[in-house]
């Protein structure tokens, strides 16, 4: 039987440790009870002893430690797990995943500092997980790939002679060519790119720019589509199923590669969804509540005493200090607010390794302090920020921005967005951003709340009923902000049902199922190009 392969840089173990979101619970939700193997990053850093030993993995079946190769005949989630070296971490993760990668394609390459090794490092990690993969893999397993972490896996994979199915998934923006263009390595990490058999991006323009990208640095190396000049027109009973194959043809790419003479590469978007009725469930218990209050008040716009929550990392992909600023110049302009509105604002650090993470944090905690103390300067200090709590408490000691670090499960999280009023995701660039689309599985029906979205998340190519911001306007977000506390009940709740019904088309298990369908099962065109491919001869080698 095949079995799924499944890459990324964490791994989370069922430990009932909190996720709060992200990859971790998008992969955690659709990978149990099947014939998975979870393979990464256990989070752990060890001293190097250069004895084939630092990079070992630990094998995991239901959470219990076993020295058992994965069998090809398990039925259940196997974890597998490995440390990295304190030289790993430095080099591919804080440097040239994160300092470099990260940054390159969030398109601030003003802030990218990528020191010598830093590149070495991160292909010798894609390496590494190549070989490991290698070591277990049978002929009918199929491979899917996480991230930027791992743009390089499938070369390697291919060097070593894997001709098994592998998919990448990019969780993050696909920065334009202009952006590559400014990177040193940018041709050779794309050649690598092109080894694999599907590419997925969130959002369209992101594949747009992928394909861009691709046919700008592989240019040399890409063939004649003759699939789609050759469509036989006449083998199609209806137009659509011609426009469908069309458009097939037209997201593939027929490249020639060292390893092999002709390769077929699908590139194509599919936006990643939420486990709705999960999240439905985890907080449908705090509804009643709410909707009686509505029944007995008649009132469609609610008073003024309402909860803004906005969820981040602290990255400067996430625009908050633009929401301080905002949010600031909001409680001048409508001062009636004051005492009244309130901010909640759950921010997890991260990459505080990295100099520039640890100034960005700083100008946070400094703005959240300065906003407070503006608006309720006896309820806060300087030194007064509070780091490990969540407070939904707006009459006593009232403060314009409730701040908190601590991480939240997941269901805890989501009875904060189904009893928050307001949910303010001000990405400057975002793949797609799952706390919108969490936001809005997490409302009430009969009252549900308003979601004020940049227009820079990936987000809002599908969610075009929430209220779009632009996060460099300020007077969008103060308008956008006043639109949303204002909104009747009537046209939240319309709003909210045209959203809802986008999530629950679009939900995390379609998600998983339009990806694999296209991994699993090779296009005509896919077993047409290996057939032709047979027929020529590889490119001889450049590396």
């Amino acid at each position: 039987m095949n079995r799924l392969i499944v890459l990324s840089n964490r791994v989370t173990l069922p430990d009932n440790q909190p996720m709060a979101g992200g990859l971790a619970v998008a992969l955690q939700d659709i990978l149990q009870g099947s014939s998975v193997i979870w393979m990464g990053w256990n989070g752990k850093v060890v001293k190097g002893h250069n004895d084939g030993t630092d990079n070992d993995f630990s094998i995991y079946n239901n959470a219990t430690l076993t020295n058992t190769k994965p069998s090809p005949t398990t039925k259940c989630l196997t974890y597998m797990t490995t440390p990295f070296t304190h030289a790993q971490y430095q080099q591919f993760y804080c440097g040239f995943a994160n300092n470099v990668l990260w940054l390159l394609l969030h398109e601030r390459p003003e802030l990218i500092s990528q020191a010598a090794d830093d590149y070495l490092g991160y292909q010798e990690v894609n390496r590494l997980f190549a070989q490991q993969i290698k070591q277990i893999i049978e002929p009918d397993d199929v491979i899917w790939v996480h991230d930027y972490h791992f743009l390089s896996v499938a070369y390697y994979c291919r060097k070593l002679g894997i001709s098994n199915r592998i998919g990448l998934f990019l969780h993050i923006p696909f920065a334009p060519l202009s952006f590559w263009q400014l990177l040193e390595q940018s041709a050779e990490l794309i050649a690598h790119l092109s080894h694999y058999d599907v590419l997925g991006t969130q959002t369209e323009h992101d594949k747009t720019n992928c394909l861009a990208v691709l046919q700008h640095y592989l240019k040399e190396r890409l063939l004649p589509n003759r699939l789609l000049a050759d469509l036989p027109i006449n083998t199609y009973s209806t137009k659509d199923d011609f426009i469908d194959a069309y458009r097939s043809a037209v997201n593939e790419l027929l490249i020639r590669l060292e390893v092999r003479a002709q390769h077929s590469l699908i590139v194509k978007a599919y936006p990643i969804g939420v486990n709705v009725s999960k999240i439905q469930q985890q907080v449908a218990h705090l509804w009643s509540s709410s909707t009686s209050s509505i029944k007995a008040n008649k009132q469609t716009i609610k008073p003024a005493t309402q909860q803004i929550i906005a969820v981040d990392r602290i990255d400067y992909s996430k625009g908050l200090l633009k929401r301080f600023s905002a949010y600031r110049a909001f409680l001048q302009h409508y001062p009636h607010y004051k005492n009244q509105l309130q901010l909640l604002q759950t921010a997890c650090p991260s990459r505080l390794d990295l100099p520039a993470y640890q100034r960005l944090y700083d100008k946070v905690r400094r703005a959240i302090t300065e906003v407070n103390q503006q608006f309720s300067p006896h309820a806060c200090t300087p030194n007064s920020l509070k780091a490990d709590t969540v407070s939904a408490n707006k009459a006593v000691d009232w403060q314009a921005i409730d701040y908190s670090e601590q991480v939240l499960d997941h269901k805890a999280l989501m009875g904060l967005f189904s009893q928050s009023d307001v949910g303010w995701v001000n990405s400057l660039k975002d793949g797609m951003n799952l706390v919108a689309k969490e936001y809005i599985a997490a409302q009430n029906p009969d009252n549900p709340g308003v979601l004020l979205l940049s227009r820079y998340a990936g987000a809002a190519e599908q969610m075009q009923e929430a209220l779009i911001i632009d996060p460099l306007q300020i007077e969008s977000m103060i308008q956008g902000l006043r639109v949303a506390l204002t909104m009747p009940l009537v046209e939240r709740q319309a709003r909210y049902q045209k959203l809802l019904q986008g999530l629950q088309t679009d939900n995390l298990q379609a998600w998983q199922q339009r990806f694999l369908e296209d991994l699993y099962n090779p296009s005509p065109y896919q077993n047409q190009t290996q057939s032709l491919g047979a027929q020529q001869s590889p490119l001889p080698e450049s590396q």
